[in-house]
C-alpha cells in the first residue's frame, strides 16, 4: 500500500514537472514578446518584430503554411472578423502570422498570404497583415515561449505536422501580451475590446474609454462581458447628485 502511494507521488511530481511540455496554451498576460527579433517576411525581406508592430496594437497568430487542419480556418476566421472590424486596418491596427515551421519559406508566406486576402469582402491594405517566417528555431521558440504556446511535432510517412492551439493572440504597440481569443472563429465586438484595449500605451479616442468601462474581460468565458453593476453604480451617483443639488436649491429658496 505504501509502495503503492510512493508511485502516485513521484507521477503526479513528474507530471507537474513535464506540464509545460505537453501542447496546449499557457497564458502569459501582461508578458512581453521579445520585439527585437529578426524574421523574414512574405516579400524575402528582413525586419524586426518591433518595426513590423510599427507602434501599433497587433494581433498575433502562430502557424504554419501547408498545415492540412486547424491553421487555415484559423487564418479564414481572422479575415473574417476583420472583414467586420469597424477599425481602420493598418491605422488602427496590424496582423502578424509567424510560422512555427522553420522550413516554410518566403514563397510559401505569399501563397498563404494571398489566399487569405484575396477572399476578404472589403479593401484591405496588404501591408497590414505580415506572413512570417525563420530558419532559426532559436527565434520560434523565443516567441512561442513568450507567450505560452506549446506545439508537438509529428512526422508521419515522412510528412511533416503539428499539434498545436487555435488562439490569436493581442499584442500592444511595445509588445506586451493583452489577451488570448480561443478558437477559430471570433466575434468582432471581443476583438475590437482587446484592440483598444492593448491601446493603452498609446492616445485613444473617447469611445473607446466608454466601452472599456461598460465592459470587462471574462477570463473563464474569454470574452467580453457587460459590467452592469458600474452602469447602476453611475446611475445611483447621479440620483443622489441631483437630489443633492436640489436640498441646496429648495433650501435657498425658503
Amino acid at each position: 500500500m505504501l509502495y503503492r502511494k510512493f508511485l502516485i507521488l513521484i507521477y503526479f511530481f513528474t507530471s507537474l514537472l513535464f506540464a509545460e511540455n505537453k501542447a496546449g496554451l499557457y497564458e502569459k498576460q501582461t508578458s512581453y514578446i521579445p520585439i527585437e527579433l529578426e524574421f523574414v517576411n512574405e516579400y524575402n525581406q528582413k525586419d524586426t518584430l518591433k518595426n513590423i508592430i510599427d507602434n501599433k496594437p497587433t494581433i498575433l497568430t502562430l502557424n504554419y503554411f501547408n498545415c492540412s487542419g486547424l491553421c487555415s480556418p484559423l487564418l479564414h476566421g481572422v479575415s473574417s472578423v476583420l472583414d467586420k472590424l469597424d477599425l481602420k486596418p493598418y491605422i488602427d491596427y496590424k496582423v502578424i502570422t509567424i510560422s512555427i515551421e522553420k522550413n516554410d519559406t518566403p514563397t510559401n508566406a505569399l501563397k498563404k498570404k494571398t489566399s487569405i486576402i484575396t477572399n476578404m469582402k472589403k479593401s484591405f491594405p496588404p501591408q497590414t497583415w505580415n506572413f512570417l517566417t525563420s530558419t532559426n528555431q532559436d527565434n520560434i521558440d523565443a516567441i512561442t515561449n513568450s507567450v505560452g504556446f506549446k506545439y508537438e511535432k509529428r512526422v508521419k510517412d515522412g510528412v511533416i505536422d503539428y499539434i498545436h492551439a487555435g488562439v490569436i493572440i493581442i499584442i500592444s504597440p511595445k509588445g506586451k501580451v493583452i489577451r488570448y481569443l480561443n478558437g477559430i472563429s471570433y466575434l468582432p465586438f471581443d476583438v475590437k475590446l482587446a484592440l483598444l484595449e492593448a491601446q493603452e500605451e498609446t492616445s485613444r479616442p473617447t469611445i473607446a474609454k466608454t466601452l472599456l468601462y461598460c465592459f470587462a474581460y471574462d477570463a473563464k468565458s474569454k470574452t467580453y462581458v457587460f459590467q452592469a453593476e458600474k452602469i447602476i453604480g453611475l446611475v445611483i451617483i447621479l440620483i443622489l447628485l441631483i437630489f443633492f443639488l436640489y436640498l441646496i436649491k429648495t433650501g435657498r429658496k425658503k
